[in-house]
């Protein structure tokens, strides 16, 4: 089901206003009887068609810990998520952090947690 943006609630609104039936509008925007009755709902109780605020998550890493997981990739670019998800949570002691938690704060500083690459060299040393 296509979830409707804020300029189809409003050509929905319109279209019930217009005498369309409630049918009628909801196969035009394909989505369900319901859908349009809900939004007519929250247009009359509200009086507008904007989407509610919705609730995130908390945060499992302080400021300073982003900090932390910052400076430490840029210190050493080789250092794998899990090795900083190790040592943040012998810090932590409690409520401890996942490495997606580090590569998702990694990606909001723009940086990515690296693996050295384990080959064979093809060249000599010099």
């Amino acid at each position: 089901m296509p979830r409707l943006r804020e300029n189809e609630r409003i050509q929905l609104i319109g279209m019930i206003r217009g005498g369309v039936s409630v049918s009628t509008v909801a196969h035009h925007f394909n989505v369900t009887r319901k859908t349009v009755y809900v939004t007519l709902q929250r247009e009359r109780a509200t009086g507008s068609q904007k989407d509610r605020p919705r609730r995130h998550g908390r945060r499992k890493t302080t400021d300073r810990e982003d900090t932390f997981i910052r400076l430490s990739h840029l210190r050493d670019r080789f250092k794998t998520a899990g090795q900083t998800t190790a040592k943040i949570n012998n810090i932590r002691q409690n409520n401890p952090i996942s490495k997606w938690t580090v590569l998702r704060r990694l990606k909001t500083f723009g940086l990515r947690a690296r693996r050295p690459a384990c080959r064979t060299r093809l060249t000599p040393y010099n």
